[in-house]
């Protein structure tokens, strides 16, 4: 019973992030405005640069998380050991942060107007749920030495320092 009750909470989390993402877009399905001239084009330089930033943010933490927070070869999605190794010593939901970012960028791309509006509170509710529940089960996963991580590291950053701290997975052995 308690392994099902896992199971439909984990299910739970993954459609989220998908309904999330579907309501950014609802918007522009029923009403398709689109930015015009210059505006259309700084969206898309905007979102393009967005895009490959959630990208990476989201890939970053989840190398970083595969090769540090993982004591078994990837037995199951969830991390069982608690790293700070890289993006995780400067932000602690990077790959949250990324995931929460990517809709925006895609709005950004498209140029449509609803679409773009919608994504800023898909962002929004994204944050929340990162902050509301994923730092809950964290924190009941491991303790003391999460209170004490979350005095130090923010949940999310935009410092460029950041992302050069997060460059040290990439390097190879």
């Amino acid at each position: 019973m308690k392994t099902k009750l896992k199971d439909l909470k984990r299910l739970w989390k993954f459609y989220f992030w998908l309904i999330v993402w579907g309501l950014s877009f609802a918007p522009a399905y029923f009403y398709p405005a689109k930015l015009a001239g210059g505006w259309l084009f700084l969206a898309r330089i905007l979102g393009g640069i967005l895009l490959i930033y959630s990208l990476f943010l989201s890939s970053t933490g989840g190398r970083t998380l595969a090769r540090f927070a993982h004591q078994e070869a990837h037995e199951h999605f969830w991390p069982d050991k608690f790293t700070e190794f890289g993006i995780f010593g400067c932000m602690r939901h990077s790959m949250h942060f990324g995931l929460a970012l990517f809709p925006l960028a895609l709005a950004l791309l498209s140029g449509l107007v609803f679409a773009i509006s919608a994504s800023g509170w898909g962002v929004a509710a994204a944050l929340w749920f990162v902050l509301v529940i994923e730092e809950k089960e964290t924190l009941e996963k491991y303790g003391s030495l999460y209170t004490d991580y979350m005095q130090r590291v923010p949940p999310f950053s935009l410092k460029l320092s950041c992302l050069k701290k997060s460059l040290a997975v990439w390097k190879k052995d």
